[in-house]
């Protein structure tokens, strides 16, 4: 007999999910406090949620997870124009995704924490370097999916267009790039999740101190800060779950009738 699941609604996953967390949590709690593990630097849930109090309460480090929203966005911003634009344009025309096909297999599969130090020469220190640290692993996920959602532009609308006089131009502009808008969006969802776990590790790399990673770099090398450190992850992470849930949101309110998901 096969069994079958009847599929959850976003508030009884939401509460599963929570139950999860915090089971593991309590348990976590007890075989640490009991002794049975006895690994020094482990992090106790009730002393990394202290932490967590802690840091809310800190001014500084309110302006180091600003900072690091603040090049996320720019980074963002960036990494959505490229990828919109050049994805379009790949996707729309043979001769731009022939020319553009090696040189983006070959950055694609570059880690671009990597490339951090080589832009910090070129552009020194700051917001700027970091950003574009983050829009280059950010801008390959948003470029693809823009890239086949222009492919799959319906081909009846592009002829229909094309019957009334309008340039390849002017078709891919009115066409083929709001065809694309969910695919796209699709894109910037996955991006910008790992635009901020790139942020934080671009930050531990070559941030000078700034930011979420820097205020953890800081913090790592005194052993009574590690709650503190284990803190100041947790509100990356749920930074992190926030951004996406909120997308999410987005998604499926101006995209659902693209997915079949509309009521």
């Amino acid at each position: 007999m096969k069994l079958t699941h009847e599929p959850l609604s976003r508030r009884q996953n939401v509460l599963y999910g929570a139950v999860g967390v915090l089971g593991t949590a309590a348990v976590a709690e007890l075989i640490l406090r009991s002794g049975l593990i006895d690994t020094p630097g482990l992090p106790v849930p009730s002393g990394v949620l202290e932490g967590v109090g802690s840091l809310l309460a800190d001014t500084t480090f309110w302006n180091e997870l600003l900072f690091t929203l603040g090049e996320w966005m720019l980074a963002l911003l960036m990494a959505v124009v490229v990828g919109v634009v050049v994805g379009a344009l790949m996707g729309a025309f043979r001769p731009v995704f022939t020319a553009l096909e090696i040189p983006v297999e070959v950055f694609r599969v570059l880690p671009s924490i990597a490339v951090g130090p080589i832009l910090v020469i070129m552009l020194g220190s700051g917001v700027l370097p970091l950003s574009v640290t983050i829009a280059l692993s950010c801008v390959w996920p948003i470029l693809l999916n823009t890239m086949y959602g222009v492919r799959a532009t319906d081909v009846t609308a592009v002829q229909t267009a094309r019957t009334f006089g309008k340039g390849p131009l002017e078709i891919v502009r009115q066409i083929k790039i709001p065809s694309a808008l969910p695919f796209a969006f699709t894109g910037i969802r996955t991006a910008a999740s790992i635009g901020l776990i790139v942020a934080v590790s671009a930050e531990l790399l070559i941030g000078n101190g700034r930011g979420i990673g820097g205020y953890i770099l800081l913090n790592s090398t005194n052993a009574s800060n590690l709650n503190l450190v284990y803190a100041a992850t947790l509100v990356a992470g749920i930074l992190g779950v926030l951004v996406n849930a909120l997308l999410s949101m987005v998604d499926h309110k101006f995209f659902a009738w693209k997915k079949g998901l509309a009521q």
